[in-house]
């Protein structure tokens, strides 16, 4: 993220756009889906923290996560051992909370994306996820 670059999100800091030296970044979905809701209420409430949740596509580490899911499945469904190599445990009927690397802090690195994003499209620097 590049403190020269807006980062917008048209219907909660359109005034951002003034600011661009010809390129406009977008944020993360999860970020947009996001505070969407929840700027609303920091407008009315002054948000200081939130507990989010997010679910991730397999997709989002590519192909072969995908693979991965198949194969499990197909495992699970012949009554097989599941074998790993994407991700650290089964993900076939299941949901992992470890979508991405830890941070020193316990956060993930998707955590982290929506914080920082939160702070800068809603110009609120104590903003942050528990």
């Amino acid at each position: 993220m590049d403190d020269a670059v807006p980062l917008v999100i048209p219907e909660i800091n359109p005034g951002d756009l003034k600011n661009h030296h010809g390129i406009i970044a977008k944020s993360h979905c999860t970020t947009a889906i996001t505070l969407m809701a929840l700027y609303p209420l920091h407008q009315a409430f002054r948000v200081i923290r939130i507990f989010a949740s997010t679910y991730q596509a397999v997709s989002a580490r590519a192909r072969k996560a995908i693979e991965e899911l198949k194969r499990q499945v197909e495992q699970v469904v012949a009554g097989q051992p599941v074998t790993r190599e994407v991700y650290p445990h089964q993900i076939a009927f299941n949901v992992l909370p470890h979508v991405d690397a830890f941070w020193p802090n316990g956060y993930t690195k998707e955590e982290a994306k929506m914080e920082n994003e939160g702070r800068k499209i809603m110009h609120h620097p104590p903003f942050a996820p528990a």
